[in-house]
């Protein structure tokens, strides 16, 4: 029986899946339990996910400045056999295949999670919101300490001073560069790096 307001009670029929059939009070108990620790789970998963883009973002940073490194030098690029970049660039795809990988069971037990939550029962919903809780408690403090670091090093591109804000103003890109393009890096860098005022 499908309920569209909240309701307490522990038979909840055929719950998420056909077949898994709560009727007993035990079954129930063990299902808020199960709910309970998925949800702890869905908020520890975060904290893996940050760690995998940090790696990912890591990675694709060091790519990028060995290829201009090596850009530079056109012989040794010309010289240089394919097959040394074939395993870097399978590297880079299994992480990324990885990363979404991960990411489909992250928003996968979201809606379960979102499901179980639907089925309107009061017991239900306070299982999952006191796992949410527990989780957070649990892993909520690295969770922080994560996003922070990550404005930090943000932080770390967006402080300038007068003196800074002057350079950028006054620097000239090179001459291949178009002027309108030129214009549109300075303004774009200029935006960017504008001192706060104190």
């Amino acid at each position: 029986m499908m309920h569209m307001w909240f309701w307490f009670g522990d038979n909840l029929g055929s719950f998420l899946l056909p077949g898994y059939n709560v009727i007993t009070t035990p079954g129930f108990v063990c299902t808020c339990v199960g709910l309970s620790a998925l949800a702890i789970l869905y908020e520890g998963m975060k904290i893996l996910q940050i760690k995998m883009q940090q790696n990912n973002v890591s990675y694709i940073r060091k790519q990028k400045t060995n290829s201009s490194e090596n850009s530079s030098l056109l012989s040794k690029i010309s010289s240089r056999p394919i097959g040394k970049q074939f395993p870097l660039q399978c590297m880079c795809w299994s992480m990324w295949c990885l990363q979404v990988f991960y990411w489909s069971i992250h928003t996968f037990l979201g809606y379960i999670l979102m499901l179980a939550i639907m089925s309107y029962n009061v017991y239900i919903n306070i299982a999952i919101i006191l796992g949410g809780c527990l989780g957070y408690w649990i892993f909520g403090p690295k969770l922080i300490e994560l996003n922070l670091e990550r404005f930090q090093k943000r932080q770390k591109f967006l402080n300038c001073d007068e003196e800074c804000a002057d350079n950028i103003v006054n620097q000239r890109i090179g001459s291949t560069v178009s002027i309108i393009a030129e214009q549109l890096v300075t303004e774009a860098t200029v935006e960017v790096h504008v001192p706060r005022e104190v």
